[in-house]
């Protein structure tokens, strides 16, 4: 390098090192907080070697000199000369630039020219873009940020925290990410909050979680986060604290806690945290907060609200309005319409699942569909069939008799009906096709089956789940599955050991492991309940997409190689059903949700009685007489001296008549409004039975019985695969040297290394392209033209890449494994050759087919590299060198051939 390139290296290092990004005119963008743009062009034709920039603004000139040249005063003028010279169309602070510097590498001299009566000052270092935006006094606290390095972030996570500086910066108060699942929302979180903690006004920052497990895992990501100035780790440069009592040290810099225990410590009430409770189907109104709160509403500077898109920041949400003052950020994978609402529209980055799966950070996964008759079409309890019939609101247990044929629907199952034989027949198949057809290349061993995650409708599902695993697979050890739900205790000590030990294989959850959890060896999830929500389904399918290394993996799961996807294991069409995105509410107002029958019945009994409730209850018992069974219909008649039926239309014609005086309040004496419900109202009896129709029944057959009606990978994904794979080798065949050989026909060698080179291609290209995956796909949907690759050396035959682009290429009638040809072809082979072959000779070369069919082509070169005994003894046989490479080549044409 010339002097002066080496002045500018140093000089340039001085800038990053104090937090400014040094560009070229082309590469400047306004967006960034500190930037040093090279060859700032000015008035008269002028350069100067830097122009700094802060928020889009001129501040400050730099002028550059190489080491030898001395900082005189020509150099000064020439310098101070520059600040007057700002072409018209640049956005700056003040004119002239106030701000001057010159430096050879080695020197640095400052001046402020505002101050007419300074002298220029020496400097050890560059002015960060905090300190001169404190110079020059600009106000907005978020100015002057110091360059972020891409460096050790995603480019998924380096542009989240660039554009939310950037909204901070332009004023906005709350600001929404969408971050995949996988991509590294908390370790988003950590960077932007040591930057904010670092860099501006803000000193104390709330980290919301939904659920406990989930504040103790982000109590760890701020633990390990090391991507600081030092080094060190981010706890130990802040105060981080996991909220557990209503105690906060003072120098706390972030807090961990859920909302619920927020509001706990704000108002002084107890409050239970509930990990289980399933949010998308709450009940319960908005909280509200009294005037003898805890806390300033300006006690944090920042919130950030992780899972966001949960609508228990519904309910919650006067917690947040509260800390009035506060910048909210808001993390998720599946933002809902009330998140964008509450987040002003302001989605910062939107990345999605997909494109995390397309960038490798993610794996993708493959649909495995098994159908029962059952599962399908519902099912009947015969005549004289024995069950157990459980009341849902007592609990009280008795075995009956079906007195009649009784049909239940699909949607039913283990709602009101449980069919055990439906549940055992899922999990067998289930169990059966793990070795088959999941992970046929993995050596059967049931005591290390891949992790597996099962979702349950409810926790008495899962109960019975986890009892018939046990059975269909014996002889394992005690926790060898396991649920986690809010009955099961320490649910974040059940998650570790999932997560850590062999021995753990399969959980049952079903909703406390759906959202949020990082469990990385998961590699199969298991779906024995429907979801619609279209958000709650993202979420349960981010379990399985979580990357993980090697030795990692094999370190849970000893007989696992790598994890390259994860199966979806659909038992009752979650992958086929609608799913929906909930509404926003008008306004983004809360709207308080109907009370529960047993609210409605106390509340009526005590006089109130206005219209809504009257509706409300006609129309509830007009339900529960619907799905009422004709002996319950006529016991509640019994009880209440009125049908369900009656009591109903009863209620709709008065209110439909208009001739009911209006409702004012409770204390007003309402006769003909009480009239209407006296039999409800004043009879206890028959307010408890409805409440036990409304729960209603569960019948669990003994035993019961179902068929398999179908079992495979699912056809919609294998024709998806096999289309797109076609496309690519139609489209590169001209471009990678294997497609050209394999599509053109060519007597040229197909070697290891150029069959590698395709292999590598096509992986990097859609992680669909895994051979495995590639041959199973083609099965699925051409099985009779489809030969199954039978051992564990046919499946893992690099060779097979060579037939599937034929396939691909319609240059074959079938899809088979050249293994599968070899013993005749070689037969044939030494049939057609000029002189006949020793039997010395033919084992040799037999031991060579079994490479060449495995591997493509073999060369004299290869030969000698990694056999030089059969090497020597194929010279000795065939005479010389030159002949064994003609053999090795004339046999390896015959087995690589077409057809």
């Amino acid at each position: 390098m010339s002097p002066e390139e080496k002045a500018r290296v140093e000089i340039d290092r001085k800038l990053q090192d104090a937090g400014w990004e040094v560009v070229d005119r082309k590469h400047y963008s306004p967006t960034k907080s500190a930037v040093a743009v090279t060859e700032g062009i000015l008035k008269g034709h002028l350069e100067a070697d830097y122009l700094l920039f802060i928020e889009g603004k001129a501040i400050g000139v730099i002028e550059a000199k190489r080491a030898d040249i001395s900082l005189s005063e020509i150099v000064i003028q020439q310098a101070e000369n520059y600040t007057h010279k700002l072409l018209k169309w640049y956005q700056y602070w003040r004119k002239p630039l106030p701000f001057v510097y010159i430096s050879n590498g080695k020197e640095i001299l400052f001046r402020d020219i505002r101050d007419k009566k300074s002298s220029y000052q020496s400097l050890t270092q560059m002015h960060t873009p905090k300190e001169i935006a404190k110079m020059a006094g600009i106000e907005n606290g978020f100015a002057g940020l110091p360059y972020l390095s891409p460096k050790g972030l995603r480019i998924c996570q380096y542009e989240a925290i660039i554009e939310l500086e950037k909204s901070f910066r332009g004023g906005e108060k709350r600001a929404l990410m969408v971050l995949a699942t996988g991509a590294g929302k908390t370790y988003t979180a950590c960077m932007a909050a040591y930057r904010l903690l670092s860099y501006t006004p803000i000193r104390r920052i709330l980290f919301l979680v939904d659920r406990n497990n989930l504040g103790k895992q982000a109590e760890g990501e701020f633990g390990a986060f090391r991507l600081t100035e030092t080094g060190e780790p981010f706890n130990t440069i802040f105060a981080v604290e996991r909220l557990k009592s209503a105690y906060i040290p003072p120098e706390t810099n972030v807090v961990i806690s859920t909302i619920q225990r927020v509001f706990a410590m704000l108002t002084g009430k107890e409050i239970v945290d509930d990990d289980e409770k399933d949010d998308f189907h709450e009940e319960e109104t908005e909280i509200t907060l009294d005037d003898d709160l805890k806390l300033p509403a300006d006690y944090f500077d920042l919130i950030i609200v992780d899972e966001c898109h949960r609508s228990i920041y519904g309910k919650w949400q006067q917690v947040l309005n509260y800390f009035n003052t506060a910048r909210i950020i808001g993390l998720t994978a599946t933002p809902t319409p009330e998140a964008n609402a509450f987040f002003n529209d302001n989605l910062i980055i939107n990345y999605t699942l997909e494109k995390s799966i397309a960038d490798g950070i993610n794996v993708g996964y493959r649909v495995y569909r098994i159908k029962t008759k059952v599962t399908e079409e519902g099912g009947v309890i015969k005549q004289n069939e024995n069950t157990t019939e459980i009341t849902k609101y007592t609990g009280e247990i008795k075995n009956v008799v079906a007195e009649a044929p009784a049909e239940y629907l699909r949607t039913e199952l283990d709602r009101s009906v449980v069919n055990p034989a439906q549940i055992r027949l899922v999990l067998e198949e289930f169990r059966n096709s793990i070795y088959t057809d999941l992970f046929p290349e993995r050596e059967s061993n049931t005591a290390y089956i891949p992790k597996t995650l099962i979702f349950a409708k409810d926790d008495a599902h899962a109960t019975r789940i986890v009892e018939i695993t046990k059975d269909i697979f014996p002889n394992q050890t005690a926790d060898f599955v396991q649920k986690i739900t809010y009955s099961t205790g320490d649910s974040n000590e059940l998650i570790r050991r999932f997560r850590n030990d062999k021995t753990f294989r399969i959980t049952v959850t079903v909703n406390l492991v759906a959202t949020g959890t990082d469990i990385r060896p998961l590699e199969i999830l298991l779906f024995m309940r429907d979801v619609h929500s279209s958000i709650l389904y993202t979420q349960m399918k981010g379990r399985g997409v979580r990357t993980i290394g090697d030795e990692q993996l094999r370190n849970v799961t000893p007989n696992a190689k790598s994890k390259d996807l994860f199966f979806l294991v659909d038992a009752v069409g979650v992958t086929e059903s609608e799913k929906y995105i909930p509404k926003p509410q008008e306004g983004g107002v809360i709207v308080p949700k109907n009370p529960t029958l047993e609210q409605l019945l106390e509340q009526i009994t005590h006089g109130y009685l206005s219209d809504d409730y009257l509706n409300l209850l006609a129309s509830r018992l007009s339900r529960i007489n619907a799905k009422s069974k004709e002996k319950h219909r006529v016991e509640f008649a019994n009880i209440a001296s009125v049908t369900m039926y009656d009591l109903a239309i009863f209620i709709f014609n008065a209110l439909e008549n208009d001739n009911l005086p209006a409702f004012v309040n409770t204390n007003q004496p309402n006769t003909e409004r009480k009239s209407l419900v006296a039999s409800l109202a004043n009879n206890p009896q028959a307010r408890e039975y409805l409440l036990t129709l409304n729960a209603g029944f569960l019948n669990i057959l003994i035993p019961g019985e179902d068929t398999l009606i179908f079992k495979g990978f699912s056809q919609e994904e294998a024709i998806s695969t096999t289309q797109a794979f076609e496309e690519y080798v139609n489209k590169h065949r001209d471009e990678i040297e294997a497609l050209r050989i394999i599509y053109n026909n060519k007597n040229e060698p197909i070697t290891y290394a150029l069959l590698a080179d395709l292999r590598n291609k096509l992986l990097s290209a859609d992680s669909r392209f895994a051979p495995l995956r590639l041959w199973s796909s083609y099965s699925v949907i051409e099985d009779n033209k489809v030969v199954k690759l039978q051992t564990q050396t046919e499946r893992e035959s690099l060779t097979n890449l060579i037939q599937l682009v034929r396939y691909a290429f319609k240059m074959i009638p079938e899809l088979r494994s050249l293994h599968s040809l070899a013993s005749q072809r070689f037969e044939l082979w030494c049939g057609q050759i000029q002189r006949p072959l020793t039997e010395t000779q033919k084992e040799i070369m037999r031991q060579i087919v079994g490479y060449i069919v495995a591997n493509g082509t073999y060369t004299n070169t290869e030969l000698r590299d990694e056999n030089l005994t059969v090497f020597a003894q194929l010279v000795k046989s065939f005479g010389s060198a030159n002949v064994v490479n003609e053999v090795l080549g004339s046999l390896s044409g015959w087995m690589l051939k077409v057809g």
